[in-house]
């Protein structure tokens, strides 16, 4: 059925749009045109960790709902809104595809970053076109240091999700860590990260051990299985990508240690296929917990519509990834009503003054760091069901992991709810940002 304006739509819309700071301006003479670059594939990548095409896929249906959302809004506020969405595994082909999109698709907006190098790639683009870039996917803590003016983060930084692992485990009595790393660049940074992170911010936790992986060297794993045995840790923590962590709980499962175990949230790791696939290695040690960006369950802020609204609209559970590439376009929007421009350097500016303020479904109004761009949020922490199926259908998709708290506490009486989300993160400008904001 075709949507028709009335009343009770255009009040709807009015709602959903009178939590933003200050009059709309103008509405912008031409359409808000944005782009997406996603690594769906079809068949061109392997199966193994390069491939991401969940992930991709997850958010190309956040972009579609919320390019259908926001065409009704724009329709009654005279902003039309264009989403093209590119194809393009591997950063080659990002690299071709968003500067495509920007000259001949005429995109002031780019969506997307599923690995650093892709979200390098991105907000170079950004830089030397004026585009403004909101990263989804990539967690690298290099890529906020970098504080580049034209890209914002509405994916979590590895810096706030090891945080949200440490107060959650921590504070359930955890507090003997075993860290099993790769040995690239990242894995060693998130180490150095989570070691600073014990010592000095949670007191009588401590590191048991350490524990280094080759990528694609599954030898590697019986030097640290075996320094877990003897190290007494009481949990043990991953910080690989999401084809290792699958393999090592199957040999962790096989060894019989008794220590949870628990995994860093890289997107591909909070699919609802990850969780089954997860259970379905290791039985017992696969069903731990886990750090997320979003929980499908969510019932709570609005949650609940929005979670909703993306089951009946493609009859599955809104994965995280989904979430940000909805929220990220929501968000492009909302700055183009407000300022009456579609222009990336203003949207850009938008974001990162005190009035961008925005609504995304986790309570309070979020806002962007200045310094590092990094959207200030909560996250959640997720159990994985034990006796979780790979029934496709909607209700066991869902029923494959529970939601079990969120982090940090944002309504606790007498504390700033910015100061509070501030404790997930780095939040030092001086120290964080490896060159000048401009």
């Amino acid at each position: 059925m075709a949507w028709r304006p009335t009343r009770r739509r255009m009040l709807l819309a009015g709602a959903a749009l009178a939590g933003m700071p200050g009059a709309l301006a103008a509405a912008p003479a031409r359409p808000l045109h944005i782009g997406a670059v996603l690594p769906i594939a079809g068949t061109a990548l392997p199966p193994g960790r390069i491939n991401l095409r969940p992930v991709a896929e997850a958010a190309r249906m956040g972009l579609i709902l919320a390019e259908e959302d926001m065409t009704r809004n724009g329709t009654l506020l005279g902003l039309p809104l264009a989403l093209t969405v590119t194809n393009a595994p591997g950063a080659d082909a990002v690299a071709r595809a968003a500067r495509r999109l920007v000259s001949r698709s005429g995109a002031t907006v780019l969506i997307g970053g599923f690995t650093r190098d892709e979200a390098e790639i991105l907000s170079q683009v950004a830089d030397e076109t004026g585009a403004l870039f909101l990263n989804i996917a990539a967690p690298s803590d290099a890529l906020r240091h970098a504080c580049r003016p034209g890209t914002f983060h509405v994916e979590a930084s590895a810096a706030m999700y090891l945080d949200e692992l440490l107060g959650w485990f921590v504070r359930a009595g955890h507090r003997r860590w075993f860290l099993v790393h790769d040995d690239g660049a990242e894995g060693r940074a998130m180490l150095d990260r989570m070691t600073a992170s014990l010592t000095a911010r949670h007191w009588g936790a401590e590191v048991a051990g350490t524990a280094a992986l080759r990528v694609d060297d599954a030898r590697g794993f019986a030097p640290a299985l075996s320094a877990i045995a003897g190290s007494d840790a009481d949990v043990v923590l991953l910080l690989t990508d999401w084809w290792t962590q699958l393999e090592f709980l199957s040999r962790y499962e096989a060894s019989g240690l008794p220590a949870p175990v628990t995994g860093f949230p890289e997107p591909a790791t909070q699919t609802r296929d990850f969780y089954f696939a997860a259970r379905r290695a290791a039985p017992v040690a696969g069903c731990g917990h886990r750090a997320v960006l979003w929980e499908a369950t969510l019932d709570a802020y609005g949650a609940r519509e929005l979670n909703a609204r993306f089951d009946g609209r493609w009859g599955r559970p809104m994965d995280p990834t989904a979430w940000a590439a909805y929220q990220a376009v929501k968000i492009a929007f909302e700055a183009s009503l407000a300022t009456g421009a579609t222009q990336g350097a203003v949207l850009a500016g938008h974001l990162a003054g005190d009035r961008g303020l925005f609504d995304v479904s986790k309570g309070i109004g979020v806002t962007f760091r200045p310094w590092d761009h990094q959207l200030r949020q909560s996250l959640f922490l997720a159990r994985i069901n034990p006796d979780a199926t790979g029934s496709m259908a909607l209700g066991d998709m869902l029923a494959r992991a529970s939601l079990v708290g969120e982090l940090p506490a944002i309504y606790m009486p007498g504390t700033d709810p910015v100061e509070r989300l501030d404790q997930l993160g780095d939040i030092d400008p001086a120290r964080t940002c490896t060159r000048n904001l401009p």
